[in-house]
């Protein structure tokens, strides 16, 4: 039985919740079962002759005509019986949609049972969306994320962006430090696909940093587009064409990638192994910078050289500030800073340093249920540097 992906252990979070007191909650997240580790599949070996038969069945696939189809299903049905499990499963797809043979939903779980059992991981993934879509089986989303985490496990690509993607999706709504730690395990999921040639995973990656970091989702956006991923392609013209994000208006890039999208419309699906010379990247925005220069890059920046100095980039282009009339060097966080964190006018859960992340303050002693203050009359951030 496949364990279930997000099964529990404890570990303890503080919570600020309350003005009237603070609210210590037991959020159980199990980070063992998480973890993953990148990792390439491995499957049964084919035999030429038998690898001869499914080619020729898939070849009259992707020809789409119905005259086709009977030969087709007796290839990849003669290539299945002799033990190929790419023959098993695109004949465990055709049986659950129909084509080419009846419909029949329990033999297309049949089949993917059947490469559960040869332990090919592309059968755990399939099961995985069998189990998402009702075919052949009840609806049951959980089995279908543990199916998919198995299969990512094994090193299928299609399972690590399932789960990836999932994971970014259930952390963004968390507390710090549990949204940066599960975030980045999804990362490193899509990441792994990425690697493995997945396009789309590269796209899903492009599009969570777009926001937040711009010079990083141009990065993901560009694999992608290498790998012939239409979207990724349209996402780095319009992004050069509008100036979006922070970006400087970039005819001259917008218009190289226009003319790659005409020539994926006249050849659908053609990749782009060249998109580096023909279409380079500008160099990413800087990390570090002094007092008075605009921040290329929202999210927390903090002082080089004083760990107890934060401010909080809402705007590119917002104006880094000054600290007692001197200059601060900054550094921008490319991941937030593991910590609690509370609001103005809640109590301190833990007695010591703390620092303002809005406005920089340096570090402010504080004791366990002191409450803490505004600053120059507004609300703001605290988190804890240092605890006593």
């Amino acid at each position: 039985m496949v364990k279930v992906l997000m099964a529990l252990v404890a570990v303890l979070v503080t919570s600020c919740t309350a003005r009237d007191g603070v609210d210590m909650q037991v959020r159980k997240i199990e980070w063992k079962s998480l973890q993953f580790t990148c990792i390439e599949e491995q499957n049964p070996p084919l035999e030429s002759d038998v690898d001869d038969l499914f080619k020729r069945a898939r070849e009259l696939e992707k020809l789409n005509n119905e005259r086709n189809d009977a030969e087709m299903v007796r290839l990849y049905q003669e290539a299945s019986q002799r033990g190929h499990y790419k023959a098993i499963h695109n004949l465990s797809l055709l049986y659950s949609t129909g084509t080419g043979v009846p419909a029949d939903d329990g033999k297309a779980v049949e089949l993917a049972e059947q490469l559960m059992r040869m332990n090919v991981p592309q059968g755990f993934y399939l099961m995985g969306t069998y189990l998402q879509q009702g075919i052949g089986v009840q609806t049951d989303r959980a089995a279908s994320m543990a199916y998919f985490r198995k299969a990512a496990d094994m090193g299928n690509r299609y399972g690590m962006a399932a789960v990836g993607d999932e994971i970014l999706t259930a952390f963004a709504l968390e507390p710090e430090p549990d949204k940066s730690r599960g975030q980045a395990i999804g990362i490193q999921m899509l990441e792994c696909a990425l690697g493995q040639g997945l396009a789309n995973a590269g796209h899903k990656l492009g599009m969570f940093f777009v926001e937040p970091d711009v010079g990083r989702a141009l990065a993901y956006f560009q694999k992608a587009a290498a790998l012939g991923h239409s979207q990724s392609l349209y996402m780095l013209y319009s992004l050069f064409d509008a100036g979006d994000y922070g970006l400087d208006k970039d005819p001259v890039r917008a218009t190289c990638y226009d003319r790659m999208r005409s020539e994926q419309d006249e050849e659908p699906g053609k990749a782009f192994p060249d998109i580096d010379q023909r279409c380079p990247l500008p160099p990413p925005p800087p990390t570090e910078l002094q007092s008075g220069q605009p921040a290329p890059r929202i999210g927390l920046w903090r002082g080089r050289d004083d760990d107890s100095l934060f401010f909080r980039v809402s705007e590119r282009g917002q104006v880094l500030p000054m600290f007692n009339d001197q200059a601060v060097h900054w550094k921008w966080l490319s991941t937030e800073l593991p910590g609690a964190r509370c609001k103005s006018g809640e109590p301190c859960p833990w007695p010591g340093a703390w620092a303002s992340e809005d406005v920089p303050t340096g570090a402010r002693l504080m004791i366990h249920g002191q409450f803490f203050p505004q600053v120059d009359g507004r609300d703001v951030t605290w988190r804890l540097v240092r605890a006593s």
